[in-house]
């Protein structure tokens, strides 16, 4: 008896194929001198999905830095579920081809300050609660 392939799933959104690993490295921030030690479980040339301790807050962008490798990359945190972590590297051309696998400190961390000024414009303004929901508040006058 043939066992059933898997269907394909449709809400896959990754680029390049992962592979399984198990390996240690580091998240490093604020020009290096803060650090949070993690896991990765699996990795790509776009991302990676890491193990981390869930009382450690990451920052949304950071330099990834995995086992004693001197190659540290820029990146983005995704997403966060408890002790995971989803992350994508910075250096990656949208096409899926890594462009430089390997930035100085000075020009990455010139390439977050840049993204981070331009995400800036991305805010919400808080907007009036209609009357019909306002006036039911017990500290709304009207």
């Amino acid at each position: 008896m043939a066992l059933a392939q898997p269907e394909s799933d449709s809400n896959e959104r990754r680029v390049a194929p992962r592979t399984r690993i198990f390996k240690r490295a580091q998240i490093l921030f604020n020009n290096r001198y803060s650090t949070v030690d993690c896991i990765v479980r699996n990795i790509s040339a776009t991302g990676a999905l890491l193990t981390i301790d869930g009382s450690v807050p990451l920052p949304k962008h950071f330099e990834f830095r995995m086992g004693d490798d001197e190659a540290i990359r820029p990146a983005k945190l995704v997403y966060r579920r408890e002790l995971f972590a989803g992350i994508h590297f910075l250096d990656v051309a949208l096409d899926g081809e890594e462009t430089v696998s390997v930035v100085p400190h000075a020009a990455s961390m010139a390439g977050l300050a840049a993204q981070a000024e331009s995400e800036e414009g991305l805010r919400l303004f808080a907007k009036p609660l209609p009357i019909s929901i306002a006036s039911r508040l017990p500290w709304h006058r009207g």
